[in-house]
Parts: structure tokens; C-alpha cells; sequence
């Protein structure tokens, strides 16, 4: 068999759409065909000395799974399979087929785009060389532009990014995909923020780079508002798990005790002369970088045990490491705050002399310690703190040079969609960094509080109302959209696509938060308002009700069918309480006292039975008064959530009683049998489960109920929120 290189154009598949199988004319239809067959059935040994035999084996395609080193670095999931993938590699360089290793399989994957996605640094340093002999592999592209660096970010692999990363620390086509998307695009969307901190550590110009619809990296970020509201989201016993352990970081650029192995920066006249390294900076083995991962996590550790495998607390930890991570992203973001919010106007691909300075910087800190990153009272402080020393006179300068770069018809800047999302930590920092963001709108005219109003917001009005300057609310509010719209019209409207952004039960209480909502935004407007036309000349309450006639049908048709459900089971529940108070167990003496007077069992079937008629009665009573009650909007604002209240409270009392006194009644017929009645205890808390499960089903309804009632502001939105 011949042991020619195969040309490029032979050994790279076309796009996915074209791609044909590849049969090296060199091998016949039967020697594929046993190739495929050994591959598929895992017999490597045989399949490793066929890639030793012939570099025609190399380039088989197994058809929709790449070739056979594209199945073998799938499947490493152990070092014997790990070894596999080395014997084939070593078969490929021994036969100096390098080109093969660029071979791409359905997905566009090289070998090596795989083995940086599934996180097997080793692997990677196999295909790549111990001294680099192969990295111009990690400038392979699959057919969406994305390098096996890109796909190390991908799959959240945070130690084959930083080896990776090395070989090429100047060049930013290796981060970037065709849509003009960045790893740092990737990282914070994904909320990878631990490698987002990284990322921005070593590719800094990221963070000014906008990807083909003109989005930022802080952009995302302040969509992200589970990243600066997730602590507020826990409940109250997580809230103090959460601020009474710590967790350790586990940040490259900080706990890496990196160790240089050798100096390799020559001159090579391989690849069109490109030198392999550069800088005459070492570079490090992937045993190095395996042993600067190995960090003690003591911190996780309370009298040496396992904090979140003994409470079962992992979701507290991922949740704290998350919070620190994306609030040390975001005062990273702010070391450059124009060039972050506003985009940078240089073309971060081109490369200068200060740019491999700045390298040259970076690797000393690298070869430094720095615990900026380890979990301490200073940088809990950093987390808590809103930056506000970073106003120096810098950002008198820097906020000439923001305004001289906004332009009229932009999109929504970071600042803005902060306010949307209601990330009030961001919007203070923004503030306090660039003075001037205060003043953005988009292309409709709407600054950060109308879009705050708009999209149910209260944490971000509370903001301006009390942390803000004197007067930057009320010139705020008097401001209106390109539709004439004031803040009292925004507050009318329904939700942005008509969602229920309250995330609450049911569609009525929906209905009442709105109502409430308009509320709060009428009594802090002026009061002209009320009677301010917009464009189209309608008031905000002409637009409330306008807008709001769907929900109230809807509403309307919802709290029908509670009631009449509800009524139905409050009347069941009447008559048998009626015929159980009129019951005696045990009959009555002469006298015309009851037997069993006297008794516990007794006196708490009595007065269980007459409270269940009771209260059945009221919760009849107020369903009906709901059915026969006028439905109005200005209905739901209080009267009706009142009467549902009363009405749901009352049904369940009653079903409580209505257990109470069966139970007390039969007690009375089984306490011969057993006269200890430790059994019957048992038996009837087994009975009454039923009641138990009503109120967890029903708890939800009955929560949001009351704070529909009691609650003066309504809760923020949940826009954005994805926990």
C-alpha cells in the first residue's frame, strides 16, 4: 500500500451541507469496510496497527461519527481509552500525516475541537506537541468559524482554555466565530463568569468588541439578573447559610502556581516562517497546570466535614460563587467603562507593539501571587461596595469622550437594559463610573425609568427616588417617549408581550398586581398627569382599560370557575357538618345528657363539628357573594381579593374540622378494640393527609393572595430571571 501524504484538499471534508465519505482510492471496498467494521466494534488494538500500516487508514470516514480518532477521543472517558487516542496520534505523526489531524467530522469538528470540548488537556497536548510542534491546529475553524479554543470555552473548560490560550495569546480570529460572537460573548451568556474573569484577564480587547447585531459583552451582562439577585430569591434559612459559610475560588489567573518548563521560542521555517512562540516566554505543560489546579478546599469544610454534601447545600454555594464572580466581572468591566459600555473604535484585530507589552505584563503576574480572587472581609467589601472610589477626575474626561461616541439611533446600552431587568447593583456602579448614563434613551425616547415602569421594575424607582441626586427623579419623570407616552401611560399598558411577568396563580391576581402597580406610579407622578393625553390623545386610564379588557375577561372567567368549584365543596362540606352536630355519639342518658359528656374525644368532636358548620357557611357564603358580585376592574383592585380570601381561609378551616370531628367520633368505636389508642393516633394522622396536601397544593395560591392584599408595591418582575 502507498504511504503518500494526502493533499489538504483530500484529507479536509467539504462544508457539512456537501460533505461526501472519503474511500482513498488506495484501499479497496472490502479493507474499508473491515476498517469501518473494527472501529465500530471498539477493537482497537487491530484499528491502531492498521493507522501504523498506512496513512490511508487515517482519513476513513465513519460514516456520521468523523474518523476513527474522532470516535476515540469521544469515547476517552478513562486512561485506557485515553492511551488509544496517543497510539493513534503517535501512528499519524510516525507516518508524518500531520494534515489528517485536520479532518473534520459531521459537526466540522476537528479530533482536537473535541477533545478542548470534553475538557482532556492531555489529549490536547498530545495532538498539539509537548513543545507546540502542531498549534497552528488550534487555528482550525469549523464551518460556523469556531476554533478548538472557542469550543474549550464552549464546554466550560477552564484548563484546556488557559493551556490553549497560550500558543496563541495575540491573535483574537482564534476567539471569534463568524458571527463576530467572542468567547467573552459565550462565557457571561452561558454565566460562566469564573472563565469570563479569565477570559477578560488575557483577551482584555474583548470587552469592547460588539458581535454582528452590535452587542457587547456587558450588554449580556445586564441581562443576567439572576447573577445580582439570586441571594434575594432564597428563602430566609438559605439567606443565612448563605452569608455564614464561605466557599474558595477556583480563578486560573489567580490560584495557578504556574511553573515554566523551557524556554522553546525559536526561530522555525516551518508554516511560512510564523515562529511557534513568541516573546521568548516560556510556556507550560499540562502537568504544570494540572498542578497548579490542585487547590485545597478547606473553606468548604466546617469541623471537617463537607458543608454542602452534609446540608445538601450545593445550590447556596454555586449560587455565592456566582454572585462573587459576576460582580468581579463587572468591576473589571469598569477598569475601561467607555471602551465597555460604548464599544471600542480601534479594530481589536489588529495587533501593536503596546499589545505584546501588555502580554509580556500579564505573564509576570501570572508567574506572581496575587490573592486579589481568595474569599476575604476585603473583597466581601468589594462585592457589597457600588465602586463609588473609582470617581476620580478621570471620568470627567471619559464622560466628554462617552457622549462624543453615542450615537442618536442606538440600541439599548448596558445601562438601560440593567434598568429593565431591574439590576439596580449594575445601574450604581454604571453611575457612579460614567456619570452621563443617567441621561441615556433608546431609539423610542425612554430612559432608564420610564423602561423600569414599563417593565414593572419597583427596585429601580425606589433607586431614583431615594439614592439619586436631588431632582434626577422628578426630571426623570417629566420626560416622555417618541408616542407622547408619560410614565403614568407606560404604567397602563399591559405587560411587554402580554406575559405574566409577575409569575403569579392565576390570571385574576395577574389583573390585581397591574391595578396596584398603576397605583403606586399614580402617587408619585405629578398629578396633571392623570388628564395627560398621549399621541394618540387617550389619558392613562382610558389605556388601562383598554388594555386591560382581555386579562379582566379572562379574570373574570377564572375567579367564575374558582368559585363555583369552591361553593360546591363548601355546600358538601355544610350539609355534613349540619348532620354531625345534630349527632351524638354514644346516645344520651335518661336525664337527656349525653353518655360520653365529659370526655376529650368528646368535647372536641362537638366543637370541631359546630366550627366546621360554621366556617363552611361564611366560605359558602362569601363564593356566592363572589358569583353574584359585579366584575368590574376597580373590583379587583381590593374587594374581591378580600372576599377570596375570606372565602379560601374559611374552606379550609372547615375541612379541617370536618376531619377533627370524624375523627373524634370514631374514635369512640374503636377505643374498646384498642384500648391504648397509641394505634388509632397513628392512624388518624394517616386519615388527615388529605388536609395536608390540600393546603401544600393550595399554599402557592393562598401566599400570592395575600400579598396581592397586603403588599403596597408589587413585587419586582421576574424579567430575566432564570433560576
Amino acid at each position: 500500500m502507498a504511504h503518500n501524504m494526502p493533499s489538504l484538499s483530500e484529507a479536509q471534508f467539504s462544508p457539512a451541507e456537501e460533505r461526501v465519505e472519503l474511500s482513498p482510492p488506495e484501499l479497496n471496498d472490502d479493507e474499508v469496510k473491515e476498517f469501518r467494521n473494527l472501529v465500530m466494534q471498539h477493537k482497537w488494538k487491530d484499528v491502531i496497527e492498521k493507522y501504523r500500516q498506512s496513512i490511508d487508514y487515517h482519513i476513513i470516514n465513519i460514516i456520521g461519527r468523523g474518523t476513527a480518532l474522532h470516535m476515540a477521543v469521544n469515547m476517552a472517558v478513562n486512561n485506557e481509552n485515553k492511551k488509544v487516542v496517543k497510539d493513534l496520534v503517535k501512528a499519524i505523526i510516525a507516518l508524518h500525516n500531520e494534515e489528517s489531524l485536520k479532518i473534520q467530522n459531521e459537526r466540522g469538528a476537528t479530533p482536537l475541537h473535541l477533545a478542548a470540548y470534553k475538557g482532556f488537556t492531555d489529549l490536547c497536548e498530545v495532538i498539539i506537541g509537548k513543545k507546540g510542534e502542531r498549534i497552528e491546529l488550534i487555528k482550525e475553524e469549523n464551518g460556523d468559524g469556531e476554533t478548538p479554543l472557542f469550543w474549550a470555552v464552549l464546554g466550560h473548560k477552564k484548563l484546556v482554555f488557559v493551556y490553549l490560550q497560550q500558543f496563541h495569546p495575540l491573535d483574537l480570529n482564534i476567539v471569534i466565530n463568524k458571527n463576530k460572537t467572542s468567547i467573552l460573548h459565550v462565557a457571561i451568556q452561558r454565566e460562566m463568569f469564573d472563565l469570563a474573569n479569565i477570559i477578560m484577564y488575557f483577551y482584555q480587547k474583548l470587552i469592547a468588541m460588539k458581535d454582528k447585531y452590535g452587542t457587547l459583552p456587558l450588554e449580556i451582562l445586564a441581562t443576567r439578573s439572576s447573577v445580582f439577585q439570586a441571594r434575594y430569591k432564597l428563602s430566609w434559612w438559605k439567606k443565612i447559610l448563605y452569608y455564614c459559610f464561605p466557599v474558595s475560588l477556583d480563578d486560573a489567573k489567580i490560584t495557578m502556581k504556574l511553573y515554566p518548563r523551557e524556554n522553546v521560542a525559536q526561530e522555525n521555517t516551518k508554516n511560512e516562517g510564523e515562529r511557534h512562540c513568541y516573546l521568548n516566554m516560556p510556556f507550560y505543560t499540562v502537568e504544570d497546570l494540572e498542578e497548579a489546579y490542585k487547590i485545597p478546599n478547606s473553606q468548604d469544610s466546617l469541623f471537617g466535614w463537607s458543608i454542602p454534601s452534609l446540608f445538601h447545600f450545593e445550590e447556596i454555594k454555586i449560587i455565592k460563587k456566582k454572585l462573587i464572580y459576576g460582580n468581579k466581572l463587572l468591576h473589571e468591566f469598569m477598569k475601561i467603562p467607555i471602551d465597555s459600555y460604548v464599544g471600542g473604535e480601534d479594530d481589536p484585530l489588529i495587533f501593536t507593539e503596546d499589545d505584546r507589552e501588555e502580554f509580556q505584563i500579564i505573564r509576570e503576574r501570572l508567574l506572581g501571587d496575587d490573592t486579589s480572587m481568595q474569599e476575604t472581609p476585603e473583597n466581601e467589601k468589594m462585592e457589597n461596595s457600588q465602586n463609588n472610589d473609582r470617581q476620580d477626575t478621570t471620568f470627567s474626561t471619559l464622560a466628554i469622550t462617552y457622549d462624543k461616541k453615542v450615537k442618536s439611533d442606538v440600541m439599548d446600552r448596558a445601562y438601560l437594559i440593567a434598568a429593565c431587568h431591574g439590576i439596580v447593583d449594575m445601574m450604581i456602579v454604571l453611575e457612579s463610573n460614567i456619570t452621563s448614563v443617567i441621561d441615556d434613551t433608546n431609539s423610542k425616547n425612554e430612559n432608564a425609568l420610564l423602561l423600569a415602569v414599563k417593565n414593572r421594575q419597583p427596585h429601580v424607582i425606589q433607586h431614583f427616588l431615594e439614592r439619586s441626586p436631588k431632582g434626577v427623579f422628578d426630571n426623570l419623570s417629566q420626560q416622555i417617549d417618541k408616542s407622547e407616552n408619560t410614565m403614568l401611560h407606560l404604567a397602563a399598558y399591559t405587560s411587554p408581550g402580554g406575559e405574566n411577568i409577575w409569575r403569579i396563580s392565576g390570571v385574576a391576581m395577574q389583573l390585581m398586581l397591574d391595578i396596584k402597580w398603576y397605583k403606586y406610579i399614580k402617587g408619585i407622578v405629578p398629578k396633571h398627569f392623570q388628564n395627560r393625553g398621549n399621541k394618540e390623545g387617550k389619558t392613562p386610564s382610558e389605556i388601562f382599560k383598554e388594555n386591560h379588557q382581555e386579562i379582566l375577561k379572562r379574570s373574570v372567567e377564572w375567579l367564575k370557575g374558582t368559585s363555583e368549584s369552591c361553593s360546591v365543596v363548601a355546600a358538601l362540606i355544610v350539609g355534613v357538618s349540619f348532620a354531625t352536630s345534630g349527632s351524638v355519639p354514644g346516645g344520651y342518658q335518661q336525664t337527656g345528657e349525653p353518655i360520653l359528656q365529659g370526655q376529650p374525644a368528646f368535647e372536641g368532636f362537638s366543637i370541631s363539628s359546630l366550627i366546621g358548620l360554621y366556617f363552611s357557611g361564611i366560605s359558602l357564603i362569601m363564593f356566592l357573594s363572589i358569583l353574584t358580585f359585579r366584575k368590574e376592574i376597580e373590583d379587583f383592585r381590593i374587594k374581591l381579593p378580600i372576599k377570596l380570601f375570606f372565602g379560601l381561609s374559611s374552606l379550609f378551616v372547615s375541612i379541617v374540622a370536618m376531619f377533627v370531628s370524624f375523627c373524634s367520633g370514631h374514635f369512640f368505636v374503636l377505643t374498646d378494640k384498642y384500648p391504648k389508642g397509641g394505634i388509632l393516633f397513628y392512624l388518624y394522622i394517616l386519615i388527615c393527609l388529605p388536609v395536608v396536601f390540600y393546603a401544600a397544593v393550595e399554599f402557592l395560591l393562598f401566599n400570592d393572595l395575600v400579598t396581592v392584599i397586603l403588599k403596597k408595591v408589587p413585587p419586582p418582575s421576574v424579567k430575566g430571571v432564570h433560576l
